[in-house]
């Protein structure tokens, strides 16, 4: 129950922190697109009406301009009260552009400015100013620029040639002077405050900036000042230089995310530079109503997550001290029961070792009646001379008997860790011969199984042939193994084959086939425990057991298969040649 509420508890919080941050992340991803193209579209606007006011201006300043240079007043000459009314005139109303009207002769000599500080430089040579030479070789009304004036700010001029009155030689040029930083001003005053920190840049044909807030950018490429590190932003760019308008969004240096506007500024019909504006990609004050609605929407769904979650734990913990109590009764009771446990086992502990113990002694005083039994069994055969039914039943259930109790005893001690090998060089095939042999007079001795022949196969070359191990331990081995096959099969051929483990040459590999019954199917897990046999219905369970543990002594492995004729089985050895 405990578990149940804690899962209850973790679904209902994870549900509702889940919705909450839904709604959340919903709405802040409306809110970003819906600012996003609020703000492209303002500024696009704003920067538009700007660049549209900026090109009409320096179209009307132009045609002024050129209406006072054909003015036959300004052809009579500058000295006269009419001229210099006609250049004062033609400066007013462009005060928010204009800085000064500036007239030139023919040779660049200065012969009138409306500017007051350079009254006292009337008579100056100005023929090295750009507007001048722009203008004597173009002979055209122009927009020339960017320079800087005398006062270092960076300007650009709408001037017009002045010709002689026959119309065909050039008489000087009057200049509208116009500094860029008015253009900058005036784009700012014309846009939105909600647009936050506006960077207005003024952009050359070639890319270079004649118009910034930042004196330092000015003459800079603007892809410098850009640093641009995406190809958006760089195709953009360009296609600015190249006269034409869009939107974009960049990353700026300190990480902030902007939006960018471009438009030309055209003069006379041609592109002349370009207006980039790039304003702050923040929401817009419109949408405060829709995050205030997200803000309580959000502390609403937290307090009931709390009070929620807090009812659930005081639950818990009531139930949590109530199932406290319990376990500690049941702590308790499962101690005094496992006393009670580690009692019982230390009296079956003892009475194992005193069945051990009682099963050692007698195997011992069984074997030491066996052996004079044997032996007076054997004598008397000799002395008789003849086959005697009733002393082959003596003598081969009294060598039974003596089997049965040096297995006992090898069981013994391989349980208290006192068996031991003799380990010498030894020939493995004449072992693997005289467990044959061995096997072979005793059932003909017995007269089992007359048709059941033994064959040999050995694959190991004469150098491969001895090993270092306990050799009556492997006949031991060699005999339990080809007891078993005669006494499970009933005919047809056991073959013992001798070769080289194909997993590791440094083995070699013993096989015992039969074509008898084969495993039963229940005893195959437990084959080479104690008391299991191949068969449930012979032998003591102790031979497999035994075979098992002298191998792997020896460092082997041994495991039994089916056999692959279709019928009987397969016993497998593996030995180390340690040579």
């Amino acid at each position: 129950m405990f578990i149940v509420i804690l899962v209850a508890l973790a679904a209902i919080s994870g549900v509702s922190i889940f919705l909450t941050y839904t709604s959340l992340q919903s709405t802040e991803v409306r809110l970003s697109l819906a600012a996003a193209q609020e703000l492209r579209s303002e500024i696009r606007e704003h920067t538009n009406d700007a660049v549209a006011d900026i090109g009409t201006e320096l179209d009307t300043i132009s045609k002024r301009i050129q209406t006072a240079a054909s003015s036959p007043i300004l052809l009579r000459g500058i000295d006269s009260e009419e001229a210099r009314i006609l250049l004062d005139a033609t400066a007013v109303g462009m005060e928010e552009y204009v800085q000064s009207i500036t007239y030139l002769d023919s040779n660049g000599v200065l012969l009138y400015t409306t500017e007051a500080e350079l009254l006292d430089q009337i008579g100056s040579d100005r023929s090295d100013t750009m507007y001048y030479l722009q203008a004597k070789e173009r002979n055209q009304p122009i927009l020339a620029g960017p320079f800087l004036t005398e006062n270092n700010r960076m300007s650009v001029s709408v001037l017009s040639p002045v010709f002689a009155s026959s119309g065909s030689s050039f008489n000087g040029v009057l200049a509208a002077i116009i500094p860029i930083e008015s253009i900058v001003d005036k784009i700012g005053q014309q846009l939105p405050p909600t647009t936050g920190k506006n960077q207005i840049f003024i952009v050359a044909t070639d890319g270079t900036i004649i118009g910034y807030g930042d004196e330092t950018a000015i003459g800079r490429n603007i892809f410098d000042e850009f640093r641009v590190r995406n190809e958006i932003a760089g195709r953009n760019l360009q296609l600015m230089i190249e006269g034409r308008s869009g939107v974009f969004e960049y990353d700026a240096l300190d990480g902030q995310r902007r939006v960018a506007v471009y438009s030309p500024v055209t003069f006379s019909g041609a592109h002349t530079w370009s207006v980039l504006i790039t304003a702050p990609a923040s929401q817009s004050e419109t949408f405060a109503s829709v995050i205030n609605d997200q803000r309580i929407f959000t502390i609403v769904a937290v307090i009931l997550i709390g009070i929620t979650s807090a009812i659930l734990m005081i639950f818990i913990l009531m139930i949590n001290k109530r199932l406290q109590m319990i376990i500690q009764k049941q702590n308790v009771q499962i101690k005094n029961q496992l006393n009670e446990l580690q009692d019982a086992y230390e009296k079956l502990t003892e009475q194992d070792k005193i069945k051990d113990e009682f099963i050692n002694v007698a195997a011992h005083e069984l074997r030491t009646p066996v052996l004079p039994i044997i032996l007076s069994a054997e004598g008397l055969s000799e002395d008789i001379g003849t086959d005697n039914s009733k002393i082959e039943i003596i003598l081969r259930n009294a060598k039974r008997i003596n089997k049965l109790t040096n297995d006992i005893l090898d069981v013994s001690r391989i349980k208290s860790n006192t068996f031991r090998l003799q380990k010498e060089r030894t020939n493995v095939k004449k072992l693997i011969e005289e467990a044959i042999q061995d096997i072979s007079f005793s059932k003909t001795a017995e007269n089992k199984n007359p048709n059941l022949k033994i064959a040999f196969e050995s694959q190991l070359p004469e150098s491969k042939l001895e090993i270092v191990a306990d050799r009556s331990r492997l006949h031991q081995v060699l005999a339990n193994l080809l007891d078993n096959a005669v006494n499970f099969t009933d005919e047809g051929t056991i073959t013992v084959s001798l070769q080289q483990n194909k997993d590791d040459p440094s083995f070699v590999e013993i096989r015992v086939a039969d074509t008898g019954k084969g495993i039963d199917p229940s005893v195959r897990p437990r084959l080479f425990e104690k008391f299991v046999t191949k068969s449930t219905a012979k032998g003591t369970g102790l031979g497999l057991y035994l075979c098992k543990a002298i191998v792997e002594a020896h460092g082997g492995k041994i495991w039994a298969e089916d056999n692959s004729v279709g019928r009987g089985s397969v016993f497998v050895f593996t030995l180390p040649t340690n040579i």
